[in-house]
């Protein structure tokens, strides 16, 4: 396929087949479970936090599994990883249609998380971070960005729920899982050297790379980067980082609806959050290449503090909005931050192990994240409380980042 006459570089694809499956489990499972939450509690009789334990299983089975994807993916390549993944989280979200009992709940919700450790993240990342070199930062911010058009669907899945019901609107988006699975999986290529291309489509080879045909990767094994400081401080950060996305992409819908918001209104708070994301997942992407990265990572937790505080104080529609504002760059930014720093510090040598060991790490935060905020709510009737302590722990990351290295390995 050819652009105003110049082909494009295979890499995109790849780049593209991440966003189009991003987009979609973000609807089905990813910012989708905020819109069940209510209807499912409702129906089955549980309490919210029962509900967000299911998140915090999600968060240990993909602790466990994402390292050993990582190492196959290092191994085998990406495609039937994503293709198995597809297929996984088709099977999962039909068993989470026709669940009768908690238990078989928290059964279909691992499945699911393990089709979504095959689909999103790692598979992908580590194929883009061999594939683009100069252009890492910024084809990363782009395979990230799908999400940024799935949060306007927010409304229509909470309409398709109200219409059809729970179970029946899962049937629905079990298939879809299956088929974007799939296509995506075909197009993922581990490495561009195999098919006669070098990184980032470059015609002659740049920075000492090897020549197409001979696949050299440069940087750290797993176990010289497990014993580096850099990795651990990151891993703290990165993780005390995700504690609040984890917990909203659970809860949004419902603390909106606490303090008075409307259904509608509520869901449509993930649109604003997802459009606003889009800043930082795009301008992350471009700001890694160019600039010192910690100032990137302060930024994010900066203004992930500030989306908090705004939200634990929310009382009208607009504070909804500049707390979109706030948190969706923040979390945009973490988005592609993760695994780019990951190949900065460590380079692609073993990109796929150390990036899913630095995310299975940060599982206790994951895990804690949308717990404290059910039990919270459903001891006191309020979010406000638990809202603010992830500020706080959040914002224990700021001092850590001046330890990071500038740009290289310590």
């Amino acid at each position: 396929m050819k652009i105003l006459g110049k082909k494009i570089f295979p890499g995109w694809y790849i780049v593209a087949g991440h966003m189009v499956v991003h987009f979609y489990m973000s609807i089905a499972f990813i910012y989708g479970m905020s819109a069940f939450m209510g209807p499912i509690t409702s129906s089955m009789g549980w309490t919210r936090a029962q509900f967000s334990v299911a998140a915090g299983l999600q968060r240990i089975e993909g602790s466990i599994a994402t390292p050993f994807i990582g190492f196959i993916v290092d191994r085998f390549g990406p495609r039937l990883i994503i293709i198995f993944g597809g297929i996984v989280a088709c099977v999962g979200i039909l068993f989470l249609s026709g669940v009768q009992q908690l238990y078989q709940f928290y059964v279909a919700y691992l499945v699911i998380a393990l089709g979504m450790s095959c689909l999103v993240g790692v598979p992908f990342t580590a194929a883009v971070a061999n594939w683009f070199n100069r252009l890492r930062g910024r084809a990363m911010g782009v395979m990230f960005s799908g999400p940024i058009v799935a949060g306007p669907f927010m409304p229509i899945l909470i309409f398709a729920i109200e219409v059809w019901g729970w179970r029946q609107t899962l049937v629905f988006l079990a298939f879809g899982a299956a088929i974007v699975g799939i296509i995506a999986g075909l197009f993922a290529r581990h490495s561009p050297e195999p098919y006669g291309y070098l990184p980032d489509g470059d015609e002659s080879p740049q920075n000492g790379q090897s020549l197409p045909g001979n696949v050299t990767r440069s940087g750290l094994s797993v176990r010289e980067a497990f014993r580096t400081k850099t990795f651990w401080i990151l891993t703290i950060v990165l993780g005390l980082h995700s504690m609040g996305p984890s917990a909203m992409f659970l809860h949004q819908i419902p603390y909106f609806e606490s303090i008075g918001f409307t259904s509608a209104q509520a869901a449509s708070t993930f649109a604003s959050f997802s459009l606003l994301s889009g800043i930082g997942r795009l301008g992350a992407g471009w700001l890694l290449d160019f600039i010192d990265r910690r100032i990137v990572v302060l930024v994010l937790i900066v203004s992930g503090v500030l989306g908090l505080l705004m939200l634990a104080y929310a009382s009208s529609y607009w504070h909804s909005v500049v707390y979109a504002f706030l948190f969706g760059i923040s979390f945009g930014m973490g988005i592609p931050a993760r695994p780019l720093l990951c190949s900065v510090y460590f380079g692609t040598r073993s990109f796929g192990a150390i990036a899913g060991l630095m995310q299975s790490l940060s599982v206790v935060a994951g895990v804690a994240a949308p717990v404290i905020m059910g039990w919270q709510y459903d001891t006191s009737g309020s979010y406000k409380s638990a809202v603010l302590l992830l500020t706080v722990l959040m914002g224990i990351g700021l001092p850590l980042v001046f330890l990071l290295p500038k740009s290289r390995r310590e």
